[in-house]
């Protein structure tokens, strides 16, 4: 099966992520970095997610997920070891159109997470399909190297830039050159224009 790619904007969304481990506080950083709401369910959380609630950045229900918890959340993560509680959860989202990712099975999951690569506005997503996460985490490391802060300045400049061409006379394929020569110039995508 392949999944459709999409960016979803989070930005003050409610989110529930379910655990209080390693793997909920890194979906848990994740979702904060692109600005969600956060709240986070377990009997028991781990020091890092005990830190960022005393920072305000999230909301911690500190006991065991019990039915309906997942109403009037946008978004839900599930980061349990207890399969049939997984199960349970990812049934209940699914019955209330809520999107949910159950950590490490794809068949609960409505959605999953890619290996993403952020640099300012550039947002780059890997993907095999939940087939392999780990091809993903090692691509992304790879392009990490390639993929420079020095982007965020040629979307900067191209945004701009696309800004004063919507009103101009130019045709699409003027602008199209006058977009490849400031990418060009750039350096940024270095090519072989034989």
């Amino acid at each position: 099966m392949a999944y459709y790619p999409i960016m979803l904007n989070i930005t003050n969304k409610k989110c529930l992520v379910i655990g209080g481990g390693n793997v909920a506080y890194r979906k848990i950083l994740s979702l904060l970095e692109f600005g969600g709401t956060v709240t986070a369910i377990a009997p028991k959380f781990i020091k890092d997610i005990w830190e960022l609630s005393k920072n305000n950045r999230i909301e911690l229900i500190d006991r065991k997920y019990q039915k309906n918890d997942v109403q009037n959340y946008n978004l839900v993560i599930v980061a349990t070891n207890d399969k049939m509680l997984n199960k349970e959860i990812s049934k209940e989202c699914i019955d209330n159109n809520i999107p949910v990712n159950v950590v490490d099975d794809k068949e609960l999951s409505t959605f999953i997470t890619p290996s993403v690569i952020r640099r300012g506005d550039l947002t780059i997503s890997i993907s095999t399909n939940g087939k392999s996460p780990l091809l993903s985490r090692r691509i992304r490391e790879m392009l990490e190297n390639v993929i420079v802060e020095e982007f965020c300045g040629l979307i900067s400049e191209l945004s701009s830039t696309r800004v004063k061409l919507k009103s101009s006379s130019m045709s699409l394929d003027e602008k199209i050159k006058l977009y490849d020569d400031i990418i060009r110039k750039s350096n940024l995508l270095k090519r072989d224009d034989k």
